[in-house]
């Protein structure tokens, strides 16, 4: 029988979210190969790693009269030539072209009717490099063995450069209308609840009292419309920009040991140092006590806390953490030394969603870490903070994709609600990818944003000893 969508991703669903910037996870990633690529051998290594992830070559079939949750069925019709797309850099072919076209890729709407996943393979950048982009639908990530599409192609050894063969794979005929009616009966006969379940707009009221607003009773009061909040809002979304940036992993772990806190607290005092230049910049005063509301959902892992290396980890659950960014603070160690003690009282472990034991993980884990990050994120009330920040720890050894290297690799976050900006950043072999995503009209600058992460670093650097 056909597997039926949990009520999480039936709610990720709602208005037409297949359509929506807002549910989607995007990874960016930049591989060398010694040799010109073959795109024809690469469409090959992808259709033989989506073998061992079955969901990207599903669909999402409703009930009949909606009756009962939907179902994941196979696409008798899958094609993977639609899904996997070639795309060419205009020349220069530079990082700022590079980011234009992703943000004209993220705002692209999914099929609905097709499995919810695309994959662009974007040529004419310099030395022969290849650009990956991959957007996976955050319901493809649902229960604990899910993982984003990023993470099933990329792998630990270089891919052979022998063709290898790959089973021909056959859908499992999808029930019929009848079939899922009678399942959809006996569901609500056998389950009086999966009456509520059904209801998108219910389904989405319990989420938030279950999950979203067991965080948010925690937070703060909401602070009144206005001010500083309202530079990171937008009621009239106007199109997606992206900015890049990344800055050394070794760097950040000096800072940290000097000030005796985290590698991470480190990495959102840059991210604060950052954002509080652009928004002098942009004319805006700010008062020592300007604070902005992140969402940082955590991977809070539960051994292993100590060590330095946070991919070491031995299990982590993923919980979504306010903390309030000092912007308005000029001293960048007292910037530092704040959000140092806001992070330490979120250390002990909450209200998971969907994994467990993520640093055991195979392959490239962020990927999988930032889109279940912002699955927490949805599940909270958005007027209750005013920018989400997530941070996955990657491997520091290479990987690989395909017969190439991973030599750089960009999360590109996810607008949520009327949020205007939202930030993300993954550890890679000694270095720090940020990826900043904005609203068009709202943040038209947004690579600024990124172009001040150096300065940033400079600034806590300088605060060493």
């Amino acid at each position: 029988m056909a597997t039926r969508l949990a009520t999480a991703d039936a709610d990720l669903l709602l208005g037409d979210a297949a359509r929506s910037r807002s549910r989607h996870s995007c990874s960016l990633a930049l591989v060398a190969r010694d040799e010109p690529w073959d795109i024809d051998r690469v469409m090959e290594f992808v259709d033989a790693r989506l073998a061992d992830a079955p969901r990207y070559r599903q669909r999402i079939r409703h009930v009949p009269f909606s009756l009962a949750r939907a179902v994941w069925v196979d696409d008798p019709d899958f094609d993977l030539s639609f899904h996997v797309r070639r795309s060419a850099l205009p020349a220069p072919g530079g990082m700022r072209q590079l980011a234009d076209l992703v943000a004209r890729l993220v705002d692209r709407p999914l099929e609905a009717d097709r499995p919810l996943w695309e994959l662009y393979l974007i040529e004419g950048l310099p030395d022969g490099r290849l650009a990956i982009l991959t957007k996976t639908h955050h319901a493809l990530l649902g229960g604990p063995h899910a993982v984003d599409l990023a993470q099933v192609l990329v792998t630990d050894e270089r891919a052979s450069a022998d063709v290898d063969e790959v089973a021909t794979w056959t859908p499992v005929p999808s029930p019929g209308d009848g079939v899922l009616v009678l399942d959809a009966l006996m569901t609500i006969a056998t389950d009086p609840l999966e009456l509520v379940r059904r209801s998108a707009r219910l389904a989405h009221a319990l989420e938030r009292a279950t999950r979203g607003l067991v965080g948010a009773a925690n937070l703060s009061v909401l602070r009144p419309a206005g001010g500083l909040a309202e530079m990171f809002r937008t009621t009239r979304p106007r199109g997606s920009r992206v900015g890049l940036a990344s800055f050394s992993l070794a760097q950040a772990r000096e800072i940290a040991r000097e000030h005796s806190c985290k590698v991470n607290d480190v990495v959102l005092a840059v991210l604060c140092g950052a954002l509080r230049s652009w928004i002098l910049s942009c004319g805006h005063p700010l008062s020592t006590s300007d604070t902005l509301r992140a969402i940082v959902p955590m991977a809070v892992t539960s051994e292993a806390e100590g060590s330095e290396n946070q991919s070491e980890a031995t299990s982590a659950e993923i919980a979504s953490a306010l903390i309030g960014m000092p912007v308005g603070e000029p001293n960048p160690r007292m910037r530092l030394a704040q959000i140092a003690r806001e992070t330490a009282t979120q250390r002990h472990p909450r209200e998971a969603v969907g994994a467990k034991s993520l640093a055991r993980l195979s392959g490239f884990a962020p990927p999988t870490l930032h889109a279940l990050a912002s699955r927490a994120a949805i599940m909270l009330p958005s007027e209750s903070y005013d920018i989400v920040v997530t941070n996955a720890p990657g491997p520091q050894r290479k990987v690989y994709w395909g017969d190439g290297e991973l030599v750089e690799v960009y999360p590109v976050p996810a607008l949520l609600g009327e949020q205007a900006l939202a930030v993300s950043m993954s550890s890679y072999a000694g270095t720090v990818y940020c990826g900043f995503t904005s609203d068009r009209q709202a943040v038209p600058d947004v690579e600024e944003i990124g172009e001040l992460i150096s300065s940033a670093l400079d600034e806590l650097t300088g605060t060493a000893g």
